[in-house]
């Protein structure tokens, strides 16, 4: 196991021991060592996970020994099969030679450029059918380009390293969670005033557009003409998809009823702004604001 002078450093200095031991004279067993010690003072072996499986598999890469460390022991303690790599030519070997379902890949290896160019590899093994593995990145970025880029690329989750990252990630290894999130794109509520509201959860991809698209005309078709789109839960959004809001807005023209959006994010904002649809297209805080806002006109009627 080859780790580098300034990840030993780090270790070291995590455990309190830069002091008494030599940088340039470390053996394994002090690694061993510190790395048990940082473990009981951050108290990792207490961690409450509550996801068990004793089929599942997980390849981790990050080319940090003390982050390898700790979640083989988490994913060891669900009955996860852990593999492990250091870099992106480990990972790439291990995807060729291993059947996985999930890769938790830290992005920067160290570079962004080597984390961007394991998730294309890993992409490219999933459409030509080799494998069918969540993409799940942990990274301490908070470069919203970048994650909305990984979010394009493919990936299934998105991990920042913050207090609880280590827990944070089972919400995408808990099986029923991502099965839900693969078949329930969006919810569909109808209200009153001949009104339909939608809770969207994945809006950036042309398949989820035309799902949606095509629930909103058999709506229209049973006479519901007007349309609250809910936005709360959409992180990741291309400017360049912002056509498919005025697919809906002229949808909802057409049949004579408004057409309004809750909850977004200053992206889609700017968005709307960008394509002039920032006035046309109601934009609203909360689903009670919206539907006042449909009764209004409903009673003009």
């Amino acid at each position: 196991m080859e780790i580098s002078r300034e990840q030993v450093n780090k270790i070291m200095e995590l455990a309190n021991k830069e002091k008494e031991i030599d940088i340039d004279k470390v053996t394994s067993i002090d690694i061993s060592k510190a790395l048990v010690e940082i473990e009981r003072k951050l108290n990792f072996f207490a961690v409450e996970v509550n996801y068990h499986t004793t089929n599942k598999s997980i390849l981790i890469v990050d080319d940090l020994e003390l982050s390898l460390y700790q979640l083989n022991l988490l994913m060891k303690k669900a009955g996860i099969k852990t593999y492990v790599a250091r870099n992106r030519e480990e990972a790439e070997a291990e995807i060729k030679r291993h059947k996985f379902d999930y890769i938790l890949i830290d992005l920067f290896l160290p570079n962004s450029e080597d984390g961007l160019a394991l998730i294309s590899e890993a992409v490219e093994a999933k459409r030509a059918g080799s494998q069918k593995f969540k993409i799940i990145i942990v990274s301490g970025s908070e470069d919203r380009i970048l994650i909305d880029k990984c979010y394009n690329m493919g990936i299934d989750g998105y991990v920042n390293k913050t207090e609880n990252w280590h827990t944070d990630i089972f919400k995408y290894i808990n099986s029923d969670n991502i099965k839900t999130k693969d078949i329930a794109t969006f919810n569909k509520t109808e209200l009153e005033y001949k009104t339909i509201y939608y809770t969207l959860r994945k809006f950036n991809e042309r398949k989820i557009f035309e799902e949606i698209i095509a629930d909103i005309n058999s709506s229209i078709i049973s006479g519901k003409r007007n349309l609250i789109l809910d936005l709360e839960k959409i992180n990741v959004f291309d400017q360049d998809n912002t056509y498919i809001f005025v697919e809906i807005y002229k949808i909802c023209q057409d049949a004579g009823g408004a057409f309004i959006l809750t909850n977004p994010s200053e992206k889609i904002k700017e968005a709307l702004a960008t394509a002039y649809l920032e006035g046309a297209i109601p934009v609203l805080k909360t689903k009670e604001e919206a539907i006042r806002y449909i009764s209004e006109i409903e009673e003009k009627i």
